[in-house]
């Protein structure tokens, strides 16, 4: 290498460090900025939740710079750039790419999709720089030895422990309780992720699981899958789908008046999106019992402005309130605060570091329901937990752990059949 490629290598080099702060200059003086690289299903199947998420960031990017921005850093502002990734692995990887590489983000978050999170924190990871898994519950995501991905939210053992501790809760209070599940679930990473983490506990429980599928992709009939459900007459069904096709799976299920004693049990997904209750019948998702990210009711209880402020944010802009990805995104980005505030700088290592040092017991960042953030050295937010919520009267309420469920809830348990409904 000549000595004027080796200054211009070098030149590129203080550039592309230098450009993760952008200097505004004017008469008040110098105010930094912090990109903050989000990485999202904003099209595609998965795109409502996706948007939630980005609505989710920012708003807690409004509200920081609102408060004055990072103290630490003189002020600094943050600025939020968003990747699509169309639900696509590939898709979401060259997005991380050119968040990293062009846009020169100091960190990362994302990207719901576990099938796009997975390749896309590898990319991260060999480039060191920090990344805030946002929705995404794949178990091996956080326990590949990686230095740089962290996750706030449950992974999907903790998804698939909390519906099967649910209906534990439920058969101690009434003596009733599921034999015999049935698995239905979407065939990329998060199904089939939830449907072996299912099988393992269930196992373990002595609860038999008489029917074991993979939902087809693109399908556009279940039809002779709930046949087979039908045919195989379990207790409780337990579902892994995302929106599109969990729509269509609770139509063609209310169209079949498909009884299950003890309900349909969904693992967050198309059940935990405010798109599919706006677009189905109420009376078709009643009853239903879903392992949601954060607690579903908590505004009735928790007045927080900021919490109340990202809760106006989101129907402004979406049409609805609150839900578990707009919290998790609301989350994600208040952890990204508090480690500049402490690290003082944007630089990747340093945040890194800040963000692995972690320990939040109170807080935006927990408006999720969690009353704790702090990782383990896999990275993983031991202290993360879900809500398992049941469509009483129309409306999801927090149903376990007890201690979530509010004093005038009583689950309904078993479930009505449908020609009593």
């Amino acid at each position: 290498m000549t000595p004027d490629s080796k200054r211009r290598a070098t030149l590129r080099t203080i550039v592309a460090a230098g450009s993760m702060l952008l200097v505004v200059s004017g008469n008040a003086g110098a105010q930094a900025i912090v990109k903050i690289g989000c990485v999202l299903p904003l099209s595609g199947g998965s795109a409502a939740l996706g948007n939630q998420t980005r609505v989710g960031v920012m708003a807690a990017v409004e509200q920081i710079n609102a408060a004055g921005g990072i103290e630490a850093m003189g002020g600094a502002k943050l600025q939020a750039l968003f990747g699509d990734s169309q639900s696509k692995a590939d898709v979401g990887v060259s997005e991380t790419e050119r968040l990293i590489q062009r846009e020169n983000v100091a960190v990362l978050c994302g990207a719901f999709n576990s099938a796009v999170t997975f390749p896309a924190t590898e990319l991260a990871e060999r480039n060191k720089t920090p990344w805030v898994v946002v929705g995404a519950v794949k178990d091996e995501i956080t326990e590949r030895g990686f230095r740089y991905v962290f996750r706030i939210n449950n992974k999907a053992t903790y998804d698939a422990r909390e519906q099967l501790d649910a209906m534990a809760l439920l058969a101690k209070e009434t003596g009733k309780s599921v034999q015999r599940l049935a698995l239905f679930y979407e065939s990329g990473d998060w199904g089939r992720s939830h449907a072996a983490n299912i099988r393992k506990l269930a196992a373990e429980r002595k609860i038999g699981i008489i029917l074991d599928e993979p939902a087809p992709p693109n399908q556009v009939d279940f039809t002779s899958q709930l046949l087979k459900i039908r045919s195989a007459k379990p207790d409780a069904l337990i579902l892994a789908l995302y929106t599109p096709d969990h729509l269509l799976f609770t139509r063609q299920l209310a169209e079949q008046r498909l009884d299950l004693p003890f309900g349909v049990h969904s693992a967050g997904g198309g059940a935990e999106d405010p798109s599919f209750y706006a677009a189905i019948d109420a009376s078709m998702a009643a009853y239903y019992f879903v392992q949601e990210d954060w607690q579903v009711d908590i505004l009735d209880t928790n007045q927080d402005p900021l919490l109340l402020d990202a809760d106006r944010r989101a129907r402004a802009l979406l049409g609805y309130g609150m839900s578990a990805s707009v919290a998790l995104g609301l989350a994600a980005t208040y952890v990204i605060g508090d480690a500049l505030e402490r690290a003082g700088s944007a630089e990747r290592d340093k945040l890194r570091d800040a963000i692995a040092a972690t320990d939040l017991t109170s807080g935006p960042a927990l408006f999720t329901g969690y009353q704790r953030i702090k990782f383990d050295s896999a990275g993983q937010n031991t202290f993360a937990h879900g809500v398992v919520s049941e469509n009483l009267g129309g409306k999801r309420r927090a149903i376990w752990p007890s201690e979530n469920r509010a004093a005038d809830t009583r689950p309904v348990w078993p479930v009505p059949v449908w020609a009593r409904r």
